[in-house]
């Protein structure tokens, strides 16, 4: 159903609406859980690409989007690329929010433990 809801909202609101890319965001979900990794990653990329275009780069739909897509690739094993995505993400944050702010804390810890593996 979530497909069908996917299909419909690109032919009726068009590929960039939220709505179509939130359709993206749930099917995504589902797909991880799954275990459909590879199908969820590259639907998460471009759900990124998407949120690129429409938004700006500090917008916390796209840093979520990009921690997110971290996660699978984590999964996956590409942990030179999640290392790469969380960097970006921290960078982000520190700017946006500030270092000291509990979730930038956060995602620097995050970003050590991908690093130690």
């Amino acid at each position: 159903m979530k497909k069908e809801v996917l299909e419909k909202r690109r032919y009726i609101l068009g590929e960039e609406n939220p709505f179509t890319i939130s359709a993206i965001n749930n099917l995504v979900s589902t797909l991880g859980d799954q275990g459909q990794l590879d199908k969820a990653a590259k639907m998460k990329k471009e759900m990124l690409e998407k949120r690129r275009y429409i938004l700006s780069e500090e917008y916390p739909d796209i840093i979520l989007t990009i921690s997110n897509l971290a996660d699978t690739l984590g999964d996956q094993g590409q942990l030179d690329e999640v290392a790469k995505m969380k960097k970006e993400v921290l960078e982000k944050k520190k700017r946006i929010l500030s270092e000291e702010y509990p979730d930038t804390i956060s995602t620097m810890s995050n970003l050590v433990n991908t690093l130690e593996d």
